[in-house]
């Protein structure tokens, strides 16, 4: 075949003539000196010239042309500029710029913003055309309310494995009703107790338009003599504050309390104490504070193995602390040579009970540099009663100075009720997408009183941080939403799920009131993962959700929330586009309706395609229209 001016494109064109392949064979073409073009066949005559420029032989259209990769791309490349410091409310910040390289596009990309305080934030464009091209983001932060902000900037394609978004976070305070702490620390005395005994007093803090979680934080100057009943201010409100003395040995003792906040002036208060002989002191057992972070463990792996059996726990780089009474972590073994963490705060000869806060924390964990931010172990409980006060907590930490600062985790259902005695319930935790410290420890938190009627005891065993082989199912949302018409069928964007280490097909199932109004796209996905979505219809508007369960043998439970906010039909809206200029009409899937031609109104397109989502697209325009 022969191409004679052929354009370099990705569609072989038709050939303008053709090669008698029974006279000239492949092996002919191949070894061709020249080609002869002649107009005409005399000889005689004279005929405009031909400027040959280029001859290229070979078996296939592809073997003659580079051809141009047609597939559909987009990377989005954030450089994030806001460096977490607190912003006037009314003012505005760059948050982050993205820079937008995509190609062969058929529709716009559309950039939008999702999460609870999406409205303090703003995007400098919601479209960027379709095609080929670079474009950059920039997403401004515009606090209007006092407090801890976040929100997810998307962008969308309609080819939906190219989609991706990001967090964002940010922290507004309102200069003109400044932060404040107040410590009423007025009604305070000196304390005095006799050695390996305690007194107690409380304090009241009054805080106001602080923009997080204001800090508490004993200074350490009267090495561990005075210890607070939580280093947590409320944003606004009294936080009552237990202030305990219990000093090992006899002396003078003097103590640096401070009372922290982003943006508030920090107060302090100065307290002093004096204890007595007692000739029967108990040492107070386990590690003293600080932590050490300067070697943060991107893997590690503790199964307690080696412990002391009902001895106060000594395990390298965990520190082992009795915050409150002098009762720390102890090991345990069994019969079979395992070992684990224990705590109790049984006591038989103590008669009357006293407070006790023990709390066991890891080594510095590195969250920068895991290769798998997944955090393991497991929990038993033994001798546990109904409406027991004993409460064991699984904490995040970050060094704070000579402190800690402590966060408890929320919806781990730690077991407290008799039908879970002696019974191990392992936890898987993922911790990938969250906004946490490089480095943070995980910390055992018990709290009881320690005496001859208190008889709950916890054990921890198998922990583990950063093992790859930890079977996980992990989606690629936790939670999203999507709307839809009243009596129309709407389908969500597809939700992402990569199977780590499992070993069978992961099962898909959906729960809740209104999981009659959803279907999934498929019930089973493979183990390595894989996509599906919901399709939804209900004839009555509102908002309606569902929980989307997977499992996988081996793997815990996850659980995707998917939410719809079902609207009824209206006429079109956010038009951008002239309609006197001819436009091209895509469906909500990026099907080509119409090809840059005029149309007379809204109601011509209603009329030829019905009700429902389009997109018009004109030059460098484009617009979502409801019908």
């Amino acid at each position: 075949q022969l191409w004679v001016n052929p354009a370099v494109a990705s569609t072989e064109p038709k050939p303008n003539a053709a090669i008698n392949s029974a006279t000239h064979t492949g092996a002919d073409m191949k070894s061709f000196q020249a080609i002869e073009l002649r107009q005409g066949s005399s000889a005689t005559k004279v005929g405009p010239e031909v400027i040959v420029d280029a001859i290229r032989v070979g078996t296939a259209w592809t073997d003659l042309f580079d051809v141009a990769s047609t597939e559909p791309t987009m990377t989005v490349t954030p450089t994030v500029v806001y460096d977490g410091s607190a912003v006037a409310i009314g003012s505005s910040t760059t948050f982050a710029t993205y820079a937008v390289e995509y190609a062969n596009l058929e529709n716009p990309i559309d950039v939008y913003l999702t999460g609870a305080n999406r409205n303090q934030f703003e995007v400098s464009a919601e479209t960027i055309p379709a095609g080929s091209g670079k474009a950059t983001i920039t997403l401004t932060y515009k606090p209007q309310a006092i407090g801890k902000h976040t929100a997810r900037i998307n962008f969308e394609s309609t080819v939906s494995t190219l989609n991706t978004g990001f967090a964002a976070t940010g922290i507004a305070w309102d200069p003109e009703n400044p932060p404040t702490i107040v410590a009423h620390s007025e009604g305070l005395t000196p304390f005095t107790c006799k050695a390996g005994e305690q007194q107690k007093q409380t304090i009241t803090v009054t805080t106001s338009d602080l923009p997080d979680y204001g800090k508490a934080a004993v200074k350490g100057l009267s090495n561990g003599a005075f210890i607070i009943s939580t280093a947590t201010l409320l944003k606004n409100g009294n936080t009552q504050i237990n202030i305990t003395f219990k000093p090992l040995v006899p002396g003078d003792y003097e103590e640096v309390i401070e009372f922290s906040g982003i943006k508030a002036t920090t107060e302090t208060i100065r307290i002093t104490g004096t204890a007595t002989e007692n000739g029967t002191t108990e040492d107070r057992e386990g590690d003293r504070l600080p932590l050490d972070d300067s070697k943060p463990l991107a893997s590690y792996v503790q199964n307690f193995d080696g412990v002391i059996k009902n001895k106060p726990l000594s395990v390298e780089g965990w520190k082992n602390l009795a915050q409150v009474g002098n009762r720390a972590w102890w090991g345990y073994t069994w019969a079979d040579g395992n070992g684990a963490a224990k705590v109790t705060p049984y006591d038989s000869k103590m008669e009357e009970t006293t407070p006790c806060v023990m709390t066991l924390v890891s080594p510095a964990l590195d969250f920068k540099n895991t290769p798998n931010p997944v955090l393991t172990f497991k929990v038993m409980g033994t001798l546990m009663r109904d409406g027991m006060a004993d409460q064991l907590e699984v904490c995040y930490i970050e060094k704070d100075g000579e402190g800690m600062y402590v966060q408890p985790i929320d919806g781990l259902n730690i077991p407290a009720s008799p039908d879970k005695n002696e019974e191990w319930v392992p936890y898987t935790i993922d911790l990938k997408g969250l906004d946490l410290a490089d480095v943070f420890f995980i910390g055992f938190r018990f709290n009881s009183s320690r005496g001859a009627e208190s008889t709950t005891s916890y054990y921890i065993d198998d922990f583990s941080w950063g093992q790859t082989n930890v079977p996980l199912i992990r989606p690629n949302i936790r939670e999203g939403s999507f709307k839809a018409i009243a009596g129309k069928k709407a389908t969500s964007p597809d939700i992402e799920i990569e199977g780590i280490a499992l070993t069978s097909d992961i099962k898909i199932s959906l729960y809740g009131a209104h999981k009659g109004f959803f279907t999934l796209s498929t019930t089973t996905l493979p183990a390595a993962g894989g996509k599906f979505n919901l399709d939804f219809l209900n004839t009555e508007p509102g908002e309606y959700a569902v929980e989307v369960d997977l499992n996988s043998e081996g793997a815990p439970l996850t659980a995707v929330i998917v939410g719809v906010q079902n609207e009824t039909a209206t006429g079109i809206t956010d038009v951008i586009v002239d309609l006197s200029q001819p436009v091209s009409v895509y469906d909500i899937q990026g099907r080509v309706l119409i090809t840059n031609k005029q149309i007379s109104s809204t109601s011509e397109l209603k009329s030829a395609f019905g009700e429902g989502i389009y997109i018009v697209k004109q030059g460098e325009k484009a617009c979502k229209v409801k019908l």
